[in-house]
C-alpha cells in the first residue's frame, strides 16, 4: 500500500512523521508532503536518520490535483481546518477531469480533544471517506455530532494515540528528584497571569529545596532570548535575578528525554501529561484554572489527576499520587495496540 500524509504546520508535519514510523511498520510505503516555508517553520522535517518516508515540499491545493495521486492508493490530509474541504473538492473535482477514481482520503484530530473542542475540529473533517479517531471517547462523540444529519454514514476508526509520544526511550531517572513543568504557549494567556503562575513555581522551589523545578515549554522558543514574550516562562525566568537555584528553565528540543529523566510531572493540558501518564510519572493536573474548553480541560476530567499547585507541597507528596484512571487512559485509545493496521484494513476496504 502507498500513502500520502499531507501537512501545512509544524504540529501535523510532527505527527505526520509519527503516523508514517507506525504505518511502516504495518507495511506501508509513505510519502510525506507538507507546504513551503521558511526552515525553522518545519524544525524536524525530516531528520535524516533512519527517515520514515520520503519527503516533498508542495501547496497542499497543488497535491490536491496532481497526477502524484493517482500513484496512491490513498491519502491522509492534516491541513488547517479552513483548506480541509476545499482539499476534498480539488481533489474529487480534478479525478473526474483526468476520468479517475478519487483516491481515498483520511484525517483527522491531532489531539485526544473532547466536548466543544472536538466538535469544532471534526466539523470541517465531514465527508472525507474516513475519520481517524484517537478511541471509544472520541467515536462516541463523533456519533453524537452526526446523528440525524447527512453525515450520519461517516466512516471513522479507532487507531489509537497515534499522535501522542508514548515509547519510552530508556533513560534513568535524574540522580536529584526532578519535577517537570510542562508550560503551554498561551495557557495561561496573560502577562500578568505568566508572572503569577511563575511566582508560584519559585514558591514551589523553595518549598522543596532537595528537588530541582524544571520549567518546560512544550513548544519552540525563538533562539535569541531577546525574542521571548512576558507571556512565557522564560521571560519571567530570564529576568529574575534572585531566582532559586533549583528552579531550571529547560529546552523543547531536549522535551522528551527531559520528561523521561523526571521523577513527576505538572501541567495544565500539555499533550505531553498524556506521555507522562503512559510513562508511569506521577502527575498532576493543576486545575487552578478551572475545566475551561479554551485551556483543554475538559480532555483531562475523568483522569483522577486533577490538584491546585498548592496542594503539591511538599513536592515528595506526589511520588505517593495515584496513577490516571485506566479506564479513563482506555478510552482515549490507549488501549488500542494495532492502529496502523487498523487504518490499512479500512483503506483496503475503500479501495476495493
Amino acid at each position: 500500500m502507498k500513502l500520502a500524509l499531507i501537512s501545512d504546520s509544524a504540529a501535523a508535519l510532527r505527527a505526520c512523521l509519527r503516523l508514517a514510523r507506525q504505518l511502516r511498520q504495518a507495511g506501508v510505503e509513505v510519502t510525506l508532503i507538507t507546504a513551503p516555508g521558511p526552515p525553522s517553520r518545519f524544525p524536524h522535517f525530516p531528520r535524516p536518520a533512519d527517515p520514515p518516508a520520503r519527503a516533498l515540499v508542495l501547496e497542499p491545493l497543488a497535491a490536491a490535483v496532481s497526477e502524484l495521486m493517482d500513484h496512491l492508493d490513498g491519502a491522509g490530509v492534516f491541513l488547517e481546518a479552513d483548506t480541509l474541504q476545499p482539499f476534498l473538492a480539488a481533489h474529487r473535482q480534478a479525478a473526474r477531469l483526468r476520468g479517475r477514481a478519487p483516491r481515498p482520503l483520511f484525517s483527522g484530530p491531532l489531539l485526544p480533544l473532547v466536548g466543544d473542542a472536538l466538535s469544532a475540529d471534526l466539523l470541517p473533517r465531514l465527508g472525507y471517506d474516513l475519520i481517524c479517531l484517537h478511541g471509544s471517547a472520541q467515536v462516541e462523540e463523533l456519533g453524537w455530532l452526526i446523528r440525524g444529519t447527512t453525515h450520519a454514514d461517516q466512516a471513522n476508526v479507532a487507531i489509537g494515540l497515534w499522535t501522542v509520544p508514548s515509547e519510552p526511550i530508556g533513560l534513568a531517572l535524574s540522580e536529584q528528584p526532578q519535577v517537570l513543568v510542562l508550560e503551554q504557549r498561551d495557557l495561561p494567556a496573560s502577562a500578568r497571569e505568566k508572572a503569577l503562575l511563575y511566582r508560584r513555581l519559585q514558591d514551589l522551589a523553595l518549598a522543596s529545596p532537595g528537588w530541582t523545578v524544571r520549567l518546560q515549554p512544550d513548544y519552540s522558543l525563538p533562539s535569541d532570548p531577546e525574542l521571548w514574550e512576558e507571556t512565557t516562562l522564560a521571560w519571567h525566568h530570564r529576568q529574575d535575578e534572585s531566582r532559586p537555584a533549583n528552579l531550571q528553565l529547560g529546552d523543547h528540543e531536549d522535551l522528551p528525554l527531559s520528561l523521561m529523566q523526571a521523577w513527576a510531572c505538572l501541567g495544565i493540558s500539555s499533550p505531553w501529561l498524556l506521555s507522562a501518564m503512559v510513562w508511569g510519572k506521577p502527575t498532576a493536573v493543576l486545575g487552578d484554572y478551572g475545566i475551561r474548553t479554551e485551556f483543554d480541560g475538559p480532555l483531562f476530567f475523568g483522569s483522577g489527576l486533577m490538584r491546585r499547585l498548592a496542594d503539591c507541597q511538599p513536592l515528595d507528596h506526589l511520588l505517593a499520587a495515584p496513577p490516571a484512571n485506566p479506564g479513563w487512559l482506555a478510552d482515549l485509545g490507549w488501549a488500542i495496540a494495532d492502529g496502523p493496521w487498523r487504518l490499512k484494513r479500512q483503506l483496503e476496504a475503500l479501495a476495493r
